[in-house]
């Protein structure tokens, strides 16, 4: 099982943080690979001012090797290495980890999550968010706050819930406590500023029947927080900057991005291209080291069926 690795956007960050991050990781990089384009590969080595070698498996930058499987394209060399990475994935069982890439990238889609979704045809897969402290998932992600209401039936909340916990339970991803915001104003006042918070109740009461004793909500989105009692709670929320406004409001950019419910794990840093940073070697690596050591650790707990250690 490796971690099988995207590039990325060729003008983006996401080469430079990876070079800067494999360059903790020692021999563990053996168990990297990075599908990537030699130009771009290149390019971002030059500018790190690094001393390395381009091989034919692998690259070896400041002593460190990484292997590597060579693509050629002239079409959008993000999307091109994700979907040899994802084939390699299904294939092998391995972990996919995304570099950065811009949302133009993926003609018709607004990002990864919603390929994955059209391309396993699976609407329920989640977008789930890690951090040394703080766990968020997202019941919506890209939806326009007019199509909330109607996007939020009972059985997309009920269905993305269940995929959700059901892959962080195979993954042995620890998960105290439960808790769900609503998405009205103090979770809908008990119908007074609107009714969509019924169905969050009634999708949790059928979760509940099939098992699912440690979930409490809808709580307020804006205090749900205060709720929390451990690094280990999972934090849901309706939509996407409900749940990003807090996760990078007390994180930063420190965060594994992660989808569930895909046939293999997916990660990616928590962070965009930051195309203004490119070739100028000031990227800050730290959130992609962090959210690659979490994919490592998931491995090897797959590996080994133990608990990690989040």
């Amino acid at each position: 099982m490796k971690i099988a690795i995207s590039q990325g956007h060729e003008k983006g960050i996401g080469l430079e943080v990876l070079f800067k991050s494999a360059l903790m990781l020692g021999s563990r990089t053996s168990d990297l690979l990075l599908f990537a384009t030699r130009p771009a590969v290149e390019e971002t080595l030059s500018a790190l001012k690094l001393p390395f070698e381009v091989k034919n498996k692998s690259i070896l930058v400041a002593g460190v090797e990484i292997p590597v499987k060579w693509i050629t394209t002239k079409k959008s060399q993000s999307f091109e290495s994700l979907k040899a990475a994802m084939k390699y994935c299904e294939k092998s069982k391995s972990i996919l980890f995304t570099l950065p890439t811009s949302k133009d990238q993926f003609p018709g889609y607004p990002g990864h999550t919603e390929y994955f979704r059209t391309f396993y045809k699976n609407s329920d897969l989640g977008m789930f968010f890690s951090s040394p402290g703080l766990q968020v998932l997202l019941l919506t992600d890209h939806v326009a706050i007019k199509n909330l209401s109607t996007t939020l039936s009972e059985e997309l909340i009920y269905g993305r819930l269940k995929l959700a916990l059901k892959t962080l339970k195979l993954w042995h991803w620890p998960t105290d406590k439960i808790l769900i915001s609503g998405l009205n104003p103090h979770a809908g006042e008990n119908g007074l500023i609107g009714d969509e918070d019924s169905r969050i109740k009634k999708a949790m009461k059928r979760l509940s029947l099939e098992g699912v004793l440690n979930m409490s909500g809808p709580f307020p989105g804006d205090t749900m927080l205060l709720e929390q009692r451990s690094p280990r709670d999972l934090l849901v929320y309706l939509f996407h900057d409900q749940g990003l406004g807090v996760f990078k409001g007390r994180q930063g950019f420190i965060g594994s991005n992660i989808t569930l419910g895909l046939p293999y794990p997916r990660f990616s840093p928590d962070h965009g291209t930051s195309f203004s940073l490119f070739g100028k070697n000031q990227a800050d690596y730290r959130g992609c080291a962090f959210a690659l050591s979490e994919a490592l650790s998931l491995r090897e707990n797959l590996r080994n069926g133990k608990n990690s250690g989040h």
